[in-house]
């Protein structure tokens, strides 16, 4: 993988037909990291919110930190968040059967967001190697 890339051997027409497709992924990559980033932004509002909210002495044992919704005995039961401890109701709660525990919708959209940004892997290919994918392919055609 730390080997230079060589595309001397190359036609013209095949080194322009490899540029259309890398603007491809260039443009496929900004239309994800777009994406991506509007749940970043979601999730930062809603621990910023909760966080609020959790400043309110007792605030969590008597509402939903997500909803605010109050909780009841049986209707609404509150149930603690594996991941970020706090309180929650049963509609803003989903049961995980692997880790036998209750998640709350934000702690599952941030689960959902670092296992669709491949945040971890491209994190390790960094320290690993200077440039990767698409960019070592750029560079190596912008050099012929």
């Amino acid at each position: 993988m730390g080997r230079k890339l060589d595309l001397s051997g190359l036609s013209d027409h095949e080194a322009e037909h490899v540029l259309q497709v890398v603007q491809r992924d260039m443009k496929l990559r900004k239309k994800e990291e777009e994406r991506l980033s509007e749940l970043r932004q979601e999730l930062d509002e809603e621990g910023s919110r909760c966080l609020l909210l959790s400043r309110q002495r007792c605030f969590n044992q008597r509402c939903c930190i997500r909803c605010c919704s109050p909780f009841t005995f049986l209707l609404n039961p509150k149930r603690q968040c594996r991941d970020c401890r706090y309180n929650v109701c049963k509609a803003c709660r989903a049961y995980s059967k692997r880790e036998r525990g209750w998640l709350c919708s934000a702690c599952q959209k941030s689960r959902l967001l670092k296992t669709q940004s491949l945040e971890w892997f491209y994190n390790n290919v960094r320290k690993r190697f200077r440039r990767f994918g698409s960019a070592k392919v750029l560079k190596t055609l912008y050099r012929k």
